[in-house]
Order: structure tokens, then sequence, then C-alpha cells
């Protein structure tokens, strides 16, 4: 395509991954901007998991195809990370896979440009299809297009853009971060570095903490998570999102009546709060949101996507980490949105359009029936912990490991047998 203008809203990972397929072809004079509320692209998020189909998808996003080759970009994420040997995928710490495509990204330095600290405000829509926005408290004006939100689970082009309905709130909460093992000379954080690749600690039925041991690949880091879900905590511990800590929820927890007298989970806790005290970002205790899920069950709303607008990632489909697939979903939509937009032509905006619609109807039954796929197995997982949600059938598990070679309709639906345990 000649000169075609891309505005990208996020410098997440799915903007990243975007902005470097749609430029991965030499040939093509694609000239991307993106822009990013955040005046800085500190890490945000403690883990990453690079599954197979996101492999697949991170080597056609460098524009590497075929079986059997690998892109440099994929094993500098291989050779970071660590092998899950369940599911031949890899965990990452999530800021070295930023770090990755970032590096990646500034190398193209002719055909994609970064502004941070920027807010859209308005997207008007000129004579000829394309657009035109602005930006809040900001003098900045940009052409594009095309447009595509990457702006995450709350993504601004989605809900005022785009007017779709907002993500809906699962009722459970996260709070992210990592912790240096190695810090001082407790010997308690550095016993962590023969945890195994994950742990879980439950603190009763509502509350989940898990421990991402990446000792030794990335010496003493250690990454925690935890996650509550809200109607099924004791009636004293509260939420406040911004102002609790996990700090306050542990020792809430414990100072309940179903926190007492248990010697292990008094250690647990004991660690728990060590692991706090000497976390990276002290913000991190107060950072945390509700997680959401986009619901792509609304027949009349489907993707969502208008005009020559369309979204991506989290902003599309965000759901529940049950099995780490958000990341590498997000990978597939970069891969494949390049794919069709190199159908288009810039000069017709039908064109742009029309390849956008059929890129967002190959998407939504798969996106649909692995976020369906992934709530159910994040609500077993407080009924029945982790290791008693069942496997996929291999027939799905098949299928999700494609990738964007799959066909769109999943070949088996497990969905009955995950609801009917659910409701057991």
């Amino acid at each position: 395509n000649n000169n075609m203008k891309v505005l990208i809203v996020g410098c997440g990972l799915a903007g990243l991954a975007a902005a470097l397929s749609l430029t991965s072809n030499d040939d093509d004079e694609v000239h991307i901007t993106i822009v990013e509320r955040r005046s800085d692209l500190e890490s945000r998020g403690a883990t990453f998991g690079l599954q197979i189909n996101g492999q697949k998808a991170l080597n056609e996003i460098a524009g590497v195809v075929g079986d059997g080759q690998s892109s440099a970009m994929l094993e500098k994420l291989k050779s970071a990370g660590l092998l899950i040997p369940s599911s031949k995928g890899y965990m990452l710490p999530w800021g070295s896979v930023r770090d990755v495509l970032l590096e990646e990204v500034k190398t193209r330095e002719d055909k994609i440009k970064i502004h941070l600290g920027v807010s859209i405000d308005t997207v008007s829509e000129k004579d000829d299809g394309s657009y035109v926005a602005t930006f809040k408290d900001d003098n900045l004006q940009i052409d594009a297009d095309l447009i595509i939100g990457a702006d995450g689970v709350h993504s601004h082009v989605r809900r005022e853009i785009l007017s779709l309905p907002k993500p809906t709130p699962s009722g459970a909460y996260v709070w992210r971060g990592s912790v240096d093992t190695n810090a001082g000379s407790n010997d308690k954080l550095k016993q962590m570095q023969e945890y195994p690749m994950g742990k879980i600690i439950k603190f009763g039925e509502g509350m989940n903490l898990a421990y991402f041991n990446f000792h030794p690949k990335v010496v003493g880091q250690t990454a925690w998570v935890i996650t509550a879900r809200a109607n099924m905590l004791p009636d004293n511990v509260t939420i406040d999102c911004g102002t609790t800590t996990p700090i306050d929820l542990i020792k809430a927890y414990m100072d309940s009546a179903d926190g007492n007298g248990d010697e292990e989970l008094k250690e647990n806790c004991e660690l728990a709060m060590l692991v706090f005290g000497n976390t990276h970002q002290p913000s991190d205790l107060t950072w945390s949101s509700e997680m959401a899920v986009v619901d792509l069950n609304q027949e009349d709303i489907g993707w969502g996507g208008k005009g020559r607008i369309t979204l991506i990632g989290d902003a599309a489909h965000a759901v529940r980490p049950a099995s780490g697939l958000g990341g590498s979903l997000a990978f597939e939509d970069a891969a494949l949105l390049a794919r069709y937009i190199a159908r288009s032509n810039t000069s017709s905006a039908t064109s742009i359009e029309e390849q956008l619609r059929a890129f967002e109807k190959i998407r939504l039954p798969r996106c649909k029936s692995i976020s369906n796929d992934q709530t159910i197995r994040a609500e077993l997982s407080y009924k029945v912990g982790f290791g008693g949600v069942p496997s996929w059938d291999p027939a799905y598990k098949e299928w999700v490991q494609e990738g964007i070679d799959s066909t769109p309709e999943p070949p088996v639906s497990e969905m009955d047998v995950l609801a009917d345990l659910l409701s057991d």
C-alpha cells in the first residue's frame, strides 16, 4: 500500500506488535503513529505467557513465515523465558516482552513514531473516509487512514470513539508486582529461589497468592500476583481500588475467624508480608484493578469496529487469565490484521473498511470461544483450585495452539462440561 497512515492508540504489547506487523514488509509505505496516555513506559504486569499460538503469531509479526523457522525476536524471548513443559509455552517477565518489542520498534523509526503523555480527545471523519484525531492538552493533530484501538481493557477508543459498552466487571481484583529474593540477607526470601516455576497459596476460598519464580534465568526475580474474589471474602475484608493493599487484605483475613489457628497459614502470611515489604515498586501495592471481560456474546455488537476503526488485544477481547492466553491472542490479532490490511487499497475507503470487517469476522468466533472458556476456568479455580480444573479436550487444545492458521470455530465445545462443573 502506498503511504498508508495508521494511528495506533496504546503503546502496550498489542500496539507495539501491530506496529511491527504492519511494517514488516519493507516494500510497503506504511507510516505508524503510536500514542500513549502514560508519560513513561514503566512496566505494568508481572508475568507473560508466550504460548504456542503466540509464538507462531510473533514469527509472522517479525516477517518470518514457514514451519521450522524462528525469528530473532522470538529466539530472544525464548532465551529470556522459562519453558512450560505442559504447554511448550514460555513464562517471561512482562517487562522483558515489552522491551524486546520496543527495541525492534526503535529500529524502524523511519516508519514508526511514538508520542507519550497524550490522550486522544476527538476523532473526526473527513470527506475521503480518513480521520483526523485531536488530543487533550496538546496541539497535536494526526491524520490517519486507519485507527487501531490497542489501549487495553478500559479502552478509550472502545468507549468514547466507538460508543461500545464497557467491559463486564468480574468481581475479582488483582495486584501484581515482583521481588528480588536476594534482597538483604533474609534467608526466607532466598529460600523462594527453590520454589517451582509457579506456586499458589490460598488464603481462604476467595484469595489466591501466586509466586512465579524466574530464578536462575533472571537472578533472584520472583513475580507475585494476588487475586481476590470480593463476594467470597470474610465480612471484615473490603476492597477499595487505589487504597487497599495486599497487606491490608491478608492481615484482615488473618484477623477473621477463617484465618486463625493454622500454623502453615501463619507462615505463608509472614512470607507474604516479607515479599510485599521488599517489592520492587511500592506503588504496585496500591495499584490494583477489578478484572473485567469484554462480552463477545452480544450478537448486536460483535467485535465492535466501525468504518476504518478497529480494536485489538484487551480492547477487543479482554479475557480472564486462567491459561495465560491474553497476550498471545493479541499477537494473533496483530499478525492477522496485517494480512487483511495488505489486501486493501489506501485510495479506497471502502476497501479498507471491507478488510477490517473481514478481519473482525474471522476473529470473533475464536476469541469468543476462548474468552468463555477462560472465564469458566477462572471461576472454577476458586472452587476447586487450579489443579482441579480439567485439561482441555485434545482437539480443542490443538485448535488453540494452531493460532492464526486455525478455523474460526472450534472443532469441539467443552463449554457444557465446564459449565456443569461450575454449577455442581
